[in-house]
């Protein structure tokens, strides 16, 4: 029997594995490349005498061609009253004589000399002034000028064009009106002549629309002519070393008229506004003493009603 015990306490014994340190593996260190010395930095060429002087000179303003950066200081936009007074003007010089000849043809005589005249009108207000002065008879009355960012004229393109937007939005319209019966024949062909010139008379009256819409809209009342070329229709002030000679100082002198027409609707207009404010005023005070009455219709209403109640609680009492 002492040999089976001895046995089995040698069976119920098991080996203990005795855990063997595991060597960790260090990560040597690399040596450290040398860093290379920086280039030296090359010298700069001697910029050549030429390049040198022509750098020194001042560079020259150029003209914008569309210049729209802004109006420049000292100018102030021109009035409603001024701008109508420069259209009023040169609509009745450009145009009256011309309705005039209009109204003879129609009465059956040869309209030559009026025609003739009025010709020699719109030529002399829209091409020959303007070259020469810069200005039209309205901008003379209305004491207005038409100037870009940079305080200088604009192109003469411009004064062309501006000048010629009432002429040719009532060609273009006439165009429509006398072209819009002709297009076909007796035999009911397209006739092509009719045809270029009703369009022609479409685009001269959709351009005159367009240039309505961009002063409508323009903080600045600038119109398509001015945005392209920057220009901006400003009250006359005279330049420095400006003098006015000849035809352009009585020209000038047209601007005292100019002053009593603005005078005068100036006033009107701020008699206009006092009758609105004063009207509105009084539309106010009618509305306010028709609340208050209204309130103290609900104040008495209530009182009434107050008591009443009181008086059926007493009798329930």
């Amino acid at each position: 029997m002492g040999l089976l015990d001895k046995a089995s306490d040698t069976s119920n014994k098991t080996p203990v594995a005795t855990a063997k340190p595991k060597a960790v593996a260090v990560a040597k260190a690399k040596p450290v490349k040398a860093v290379k010395a920086a280039k030296p930095v090359k010298a700069a060429k001697p910029v050549k005498a030429a390049r040198a002087a022509k750098a020194a000179r001042p560079a020259k303003d150029r003209r914008p061609i569309l210049n729209n950066t802004g109006l420049p200081e000292g100018y102030e936009i021109a009035t409603k009253n001024a701008r109508f007074l420069a259209w009023l003007m040169n609509f009745v010089w450009n145009f009256g004589v011309l309705s005039a000849a209009l109204f003879v043809s129609i009465a059956g005589s040869t309209p030559t000399l009026p025609a003739v005249a009025a010709l020699l009108m719109i030529i002399t207000n829209v091409f020959v002034i303007p070259i020469m002065t810069g200005r039209t008879l309205g901008n003379f009355i209305s004491r207005t000028r038409y100037i870009t960012a940079n305080e200088s004229k604009p192109n003469p393109v411009h004064g062309l064009l501006v000048n010629s937007v009432g002429l040719m939005g009532l060609t273009g319209f006439g165009l429509v009106v006398f072209f819009m019966g002709r297009l076909f024949d007796d035999g009911g062909k397209l006739l092509p002549v009719s045809l270029v010139f009703l369009i022609i008379g479409l685009v001269l009256v959709v351009v005159r629309i367009i240039d309505g819409r961009f002063k409508s809209n323009s903080d600045q009342s600038q119109g398509l002519y001015d945005m392209l070329f920057g220009a901006f229709l400003v009250k006359y002030v005279p330049q420095e070393g400006e003098e006015l000679s000849g035809i352009a100082a009585r020209l000038n002198r047209m601007g005292n008229y100019g002053d009593s027409f603005t005078q005068r609707r100036e006033k009107a207009s701020e008699k206009k506004a006092l009758k609105v404010a004063k009207a509105v005023t009084k539309v106010t005070e009618d509305a306010d003493s028709s609340d208050k009455a209204a309130k103290e219709e609900s104040k008495d209403k209530s009182k009434d009603e107050s008591k009443d109640e009181s008086k059926d609680s007493d009798k329930t009492e």
